[in-house]
């Protein structure tokens, strides 16, 4: 997602444009990292290890770039005033302010996140259980276990010979096309589940939410079984999602890039869009509504201005609008100029 930086002037949010901090945000992280390795970096570590860290570079007092730190190579101390400070592996102690640290909520410590992971450990590990009983039960493709009874004795040569022979004709891909034949009164007989018994695709299914649930993003982002697009709503609750991460991952930009008065924020216009259809006809009704302009749309779509592009319009008639007097003089005018066509005749 786009990140944008914004400063109170007066009594509205400006966007600053392209700043030293939101090109290295966007564009160039520092000499060796783009913005998405960056960030791919930063929010890999975040959702792994419950935190991730970068060195904030500065010369002088002018922001240079961002170094990116090892989550293993870094340590939050508390000093005896009370003061925290970072201890890291290659720079030695670091004060908060010049460090980027991104964490993930934690219901047991202060300033320290937790790892996901660790938090859906168990759910991870009966999904792997599961891919294993899949693997497993694929070799043997749409059977469980059998048990074949005889009217005679066949010995333990016998019965070794028959499971090798089952195994060798009844697994792999072509299992599925080999009937099971039993002679001399044998009988088979299935004594294990197959996959669709175990319910397997629901177990896996239900292992997937529970991630999802852990990350707290909707688990149809993990999981799809229609393969269509996302409604809006589901578009909606992806924003909303994602909002407890970057809400709080902005705040800490903010906080130690800028200060008081400014706030980085991640842009999820593109998440909200919809299809290009249903991003036309709002963009339509916007203009047509007066809350945008066409330059303010052509903006959100990356298209440069136009001349005339900044008026606003109004009305069914789409009629340019100043919002001052000419407007109600144009209006008054137009009111008289009107013909009653029932007194002509």
């Amino acid at each position: 997602m786009p990140i944008r930086a914004f400063q109170y002037q007066g009594d509205e949010w400006t966007d600053i444009g392209r700043d030293p901090i939101v090109i290295a945000l966007t564009e160039q992280a520092s000499e060796y990292h783009t913005s998405a390795d960056f960030k791919r970096w930063m929010f890999t570590q975040c959702l792994t290890w419950g935190n991730s860290f970068a060195l904030i570079s500065r010369r002088g007092t002018s922001f240079d770039q961002f170094i990116p730190l090892n989550n293993s190579d870094v340590q939050m101390n508390r000093a005896a005033d009370g003061r925290y400070y970072y201890t890291t592996s290659e720079y030695g102690d670091v004060a908060p302010a010049d460090i980027i640290h991104l964490r993930m909520p934690s219901a047991v410590r202060q300033l320290w996140g937790d790892s996901p992971c660790v938090d859906a450990a168990r759910t991870m590990a009966m999904s792997s259980l599961l891919e294993t009983a899949g693997l497993e039960g694929y070799r043997a493709p749409g059977v469980g276990k059998l048990a074949i009874t005889t009217q005679e004795s066949v010995g333990a040569d016998g019965v070794r010979k028959m499971a090798d022979a089952f195994v060798s004709s009844h697994t792999g891909a072509q299992g599925m096309l080999r009937p099971i034949i039993a002679q001399n009164g044998a009988t088979v007989q299935q004594v294990g589940r197959s996959l669709v018994d175990q319910d397997w695709i629901a177990g896996r299914k239900n292992a997937i939410e529970d991630v999802a649930r852990v990350f707290g993003i909707p688990p149809y982002v993990l999981f799809s079984e229609s393969g269509s697009a996302y409604t809006a709503e589901q578009s909606r609750m992806y924003a909303d999602s994602l909002a407890a991460y970057t809400d709080a991952w902005g705040a800490e930009l903010s906080s130690k890039l800028y200060g008081p008065d400014y706030c980085v924020k991640f842009d999820k216009t593109a998440l909200l869009r919809g299809s290009f259809n249903e991003s036309m006809q709002a963009y339509r009704e916007a203009v047509q509504l007066g809350v945008m302009t066409p330059n303010e749309v052509r903006r959100e779509l990356g298209l440069p201005p136009i001349d005339g592009g900044d008026d606003m319009y109004v009305g069914p008639n789409m009629q340019t609008t100043t919002g001052g007097s000419d407007d109600a003089q144009a209006g008054s005018a137009a009111d008289a100029d009107e013909v009653d066509y029932d007194d002509l005749g």
